[in-house]
């Protein structure tokens, strides 16, 4: 749910309660007023369950900014293996043939297809942990220094693959 229309059903949600919080104190007098207090004290609990921590949605942030770290990556190696463009196709067939083969024996190039098999694996499993509503803060920072870790170390075994894969140019 965006937050937008979070913010009314909350809002709504309120407005009911105080509505039949105002309704028993008028038709019951003082059990009403017992029972109303009841009713507000459980709504006051219940209302941290649904309202997000700013901290936390921050935190939720970052982490979805590393993970496009990792996805840019990705999405570039992609776009190389199976991309239509001139670019790519160049890039695949002139420039960069031996990214396109797991076999080779090339230490870097091994090495990138590895890190891009986890880099996926690890994408997946954030995407499960950011559905989670209950993601708390320590959580949330140790994803964000890992997602930088493997982000940082995704581009560095990028950089060397294709720099490998020139070296070694077309076959």
């Amino acid at each position: 749910m965006d937050p937008a229309r979070r913010d009314l059903s909350i809002a709504l949600w309120g407005a009911l309660i105080f509505a039949v919080m105002v309704l028993l104190v008028l038709l019951l007098k003082t059990p009403g007023a017992i029972i109303a207090g009841l009713i507000g004290v459980t709504a006051l609990l219940t209302r941290r369950r649904f309202i997000p921590n700013p901290e936390v949605e921050s935190l939720r942030s970052s982490l979805l900014i590393a993970c496009d770290d990792i996805r840019d990556i990705v999405e570039a190696f992609d776009n190389l293996q199976h991309g239509s463009s001139t670019q790519a196709l160049a890039d695949r067939t002139l420039h960069f043939p031996a990214l396109a083969n797991t076999d080779l024996s090339v230490p870097e190039i091994s090495e990138f297809h590895l890190k891009y098999s986890a880099a996926q694996r690890f994408l997946a499993r954030v995407d499960t942990y950011l559905q989670s509503p209950d993601l708390e803060r320590v959580h949330l920072e140790k994803l964000i220094r890992i997602a930088d870790e493997r982000a940082l170390e995704l581009e560095d075994a990028w950089v060397a693959a294709r720099n490998a894969a020139r070296e070694i140019g077309p076959s």
